[in-house]
């Protein structure tokens, strides 16, 4: 109901009189009242001029007032429409058939105006306080689209900015069919994020072939990729028609392809290039048409530079770059992953557990996560080895070294000055950093100074620094 102006009572009666009363008395009482003189008019005036309430005479000429609030009730669009009939019969039966129908009240005549009144502005609250619902519900309704769409992407969950910044270039990435390279550290989620461009761009319908480069024999990644005629090696008792083959059309997903080794990086540049595969022991050159997506746990700039990787081939699949967080960097998201796989097990496990504590929340937001999201869902599901616990304490939580805390941790170059022992031996990674750091302050926070000083490209030392969180 619009408060900036008047409520409009639709009055429906047949004697001309009787609606003068109405019309008079209530306009006084502040209302707008628009009178029609049959259940017909009534109808044809819901679309006209929709009312914010209907004061509807029971004895009426053809369509009585029963069969009008009827049919005003069947219309979705006035399923909460108040409805006050008026009528001089004040036997149950009348009353009770008026409501059965949807009248929202019953008044008697002659009516006491206060009543009446009373009546009115009764039935408009409830009106309003439904109308807030229906408005609460599409907003809840928009925030869970919003939630689907915007923040999750094929069970990839996270609010923060740096998710943000990925759902961005997912949805990029498949608007187009261009190659693409994911990059990041184990458990990040490179293969969920893989298959959340496939399945939302125009290729959806088609195959997504999944292929660990890291565990193929190296004596079969020419076959396994590319196919293979009966007889062409030993075992070879059957032609195959390669995974490439396979994913034609659709999406090929090459995991870990850092650990590829040069010949078969040779060959699968020329597939690329030529758009066509020639299996092992065949002549013939076959057409594919294959979106690539890669992705890698290496620094493949750093593999170039090293001669590990091809130049060319790098090139050719790093057309759309993504770089996936790693959680330490995206703890804002911890609260959502949790409610997501608390969800996914209380499915899978037919339990209840409601969330986690705030002992529990403490604990996760000061772990530095080497395991990424991977560990983080591991360490999730381990907890439902508790039976009957509503909510996820700290004491239920069991993560390796639980109690390393990067972000409280000392400042590790001064830790690293101590004599070593067990205790205060520095990860690699945050001797790395370490080393780093120092470079960073030697160069005077020159970039430039400092990437020659360390012995890295430049493009090398951005990356680190943003790993590392250094200087931002």
């Amino acid at each position: 109901m619009d408060y900036d102006k008047k409520p409009l009572i639709l009055a429906v009666d047949d004697e001309e009189d009787n609606l003068a009363l109405l019309k008079g008395r209530l306009s006084r009482r502040g209302y707008d009242v628009l009178c029609v003189q049959s259940g017909a008019e009534a109808l044809k005036s819901l679309d006209d001029n929709p009312p914010d309430l209907v004061l509807l005479d029971v004895m009426m000429p053809g369509m009585d007032g029963y069969e009008t609030c009827r049919m005003i009730k069947n219309q979705s669009v006035n399923e909460f429409l108040p409805v006050i009939l008026l009528t001089a019969k004040d036997d149950k039966e009348s009353k009770i058939k008026g409501l059965e129908i949807g009248a929202d009240d019953y008044v008697t005549k002659p009516f006491d105006l206060d009543e009446l009144v009373a009546r009115i502005r009764a039935m408009l609250r409830i009106r309003s306080l439904q109308q807030a619902l229906a408005i609460t519900r599409q907003e809840v309704r928009r925030l869970e689209t919003e939630l689907k769409g915007a923040y999750t992407f094929d069970n990839i969950v996270g609010v923060s900015e740096a998710m943000r910044e990925i759902f961005e270039k997912m949805q990029g990435a498949a608007r187009i069919t261009s190659p693409v390279i994911i990059t990041g550290e184990s458990g990040t989620g490179k293969e969920l994020t893989a298959r959340g461009i496939h399945y939302a761009s125009q290729l959806a319908s088609k195959p997504f072939i999944t292929v660990n480069c890291a565990s193929l024999p190296s004596e079969l990644i020419e076959s396994e990729l590319f196919g293979h005629k009966k007889g062409a090696f030993t075992g070879a008792v059957a032609s195959s028609q390669g995974l490439f083959k396979a994913a034609d059309g659709g999406t090929i997903f090459l995991d870990e392809i850092g650990e590829l080794p040069k010949e078969a990086q040779a060959k699968l540049l020329r597939v690329l290039q030529e758009g066509t595969v020639r299996p092992v022991g065949g002549m013939e050159e076959i057409k594919i048409n294959v979106r690539l997506i890669a992705a890698t746990n290496v620094d493949l700039e750093e593999a170039v530079e090293e001669g590990r990787f091809r130049e060319d081939l790098y090139y050719r699949i790093s057309v759309l770059q993504i770089e996936m967080p790693p959680l330490r960097h995206r703890k804002a998201d911890l609260p959502l992953l949790a409610a997501h796989f608390i969800k996914k097990f209380n499915e899978k496990f037919k339990m209840d557990v409601k969330g986690l504590d705030d002992s529990a929340m403490e604990t996760i937001v000061n772990y530095d996560w080497p395991g990424n999201v991977r560990e983080f869902q591991n360490v999730i599901e381990r907890c439902y080895v508790y039976a009957g616990i509503e909510w996820i304490s700290s004491k239920h939580l069991s993560m390796g070294k639980a109690t390393r805390k990067k972000e409280t941790s000392p400042d590790t170059a001064s830790a690293m000055a101590a004599p070593l022992t067990e205790d205060n031996f520095p990860t690699l990674e945050e001797a790395e950093k370490a080393h780093i750091e120092k470079g960073m302050q030697l160069a005077d926070h020159n970039k430039a100074k400092a990437a020659k000083l360390l012995g890295i490209h430049r493009s090398r030392l951005y990356k680190k620094l943003e790993h590392y969180g250094i200087g931002l």
